[in-house]
């Protein structure tokens, strides 16, 4: 577990990195696109928070505390093909969204720590992925869409923190 628990790192460091893409961040710009074809960062937020949830859900069981249930896992957050002509505005604020997009990490790390597979481990559901390398994959994921975020929000003319 010791390799996971350093990708798990990576995962909160990303996750941290997400959240700064909030700082100044107003209710009204949450869910606006900067343009049609880019996806707003509540968009961007639900999607990491579907990926996150959908990934570990077919190893939890019915009642576990770490069972994830929000309003951000919305089937229509799942990918960028589905979105980008469907826009989704959900009735959450930012507060919310980060409210929601900690607690389905906590929740993800709990139930990864509980599974307490080894790093080369398969997962069953994922032909070809083992935990680290899965793992490995949803720190960059998570980084990916912060730096999405981030280009959003400039577009906007927002002017953000040191990204």
């Amino acid at each position: 577990m010791a390799k996971l628990e350093m990708l798990l790192k990576c995962s909160d460091d990303a996750h941290w990195e997400f959240t700064l893409a909030f700082e100044g961040l107003s209710d009204v710009d949450l869910w606006r696109r900067a343009h049609p074809k880019l996806l707003s960062v509540g968009e961007l937020a639900g999607h990491v928070a579907y990926w996150e949830t959908v990934s570990i859900a077919s190893y939890l069981p019915e009642g576990s505390p770490d069972r994830i249930v929000s309003p951000l896992v919305d089937k229509r957050l799942d990918y960028y093909t589905n979105e980008v002509n469907n826009p989704v505005s959900l009735e959450l604020g930012v507060d919310d969204v980060l409210n929601e997009l900690k607690k389905i990490h906590a929740a993800f790390r709990n139930a990864v720590e509980a599974i307490d597979p080894d790093f080369n481990d398969p997962i069953p559901d994922r032909p070809g992925f083992t935990w680290g390398a899965y793992l490995r994959y949803q720190a960059f994921h998570i980084a990916y869409h912060t730096g999405q975020a981030f280009s959003v929000r400039h577009l906007m003319g927002h002017v953000t923190n040191d990204n």
